[in-house]
């Protein structure tokens, strides 16, 4: 029964790590975000995610899930025996993976399903200056006119 525990996470645990580091646009969508601190940045700065901390907690959660996995492996190679602490830790790595992962979920479908109306919900980026475009009318060919629609 334990050898089944150990297989098990073993193969949960590489699933998890590319659904928390390789999501499809999260490291992209990192990137291009101003994290800023609230004290540099009062109106848009962030509380406590700084890019700097998001780098230490990806980084350590993605260490402590490796370090899960090459555990699991060594207890299958019978490296290193089956024991009650062994899969306290297994399953603290296994817990930290799965709860980051239902935090980063849960932050972006918050995010996707936010009124548009309230100001935090539309990007910075999308926050511009609304376009003039030049319009045609009909009775007047080729003659234009710079007034918004």
């Amino acid at each position: 029964m334990p050898r089944d525990f150990y297989a098990t996470v073993a193969q949960i645990l590489p699933v998890l790590l590319l659904a928390f580091v390789w999501d499809s646009g999260y490291l992209a969508r990192l990137h291009g975000e101003r994290r800023s601190h609230r004290r540099a940045d009062p109106v848009n700065g962030v509380q406590f995610w700084t890019k700097r901390r998001v780098r230490r907690y990806a980084l350590t959660v993605t260490t402590g899930i490796l370090l899960d996995l090459g555990l699991c492996a060594l207890v299958l190679a019978g490296a290193v025996p089956d024991h009650v602490v062994v899969r306290v830790l297994v399953l603290g790595g296994l817990g930290l993976a799965l709860v980051t992962l239902l935090t980063r979920i849960s932050v972006d479908i918050i995010a996707a399903t936010q009124d548009a109306a309230t100001p935090e919900a539309v990007p910075l980026e999308a926050r511009a200056a609304p376009v003039v475009l030049p319009v045609v009318t009909p009775a007047v060919a080729g003659e234009t006119r710079d007034e918004p629609l």
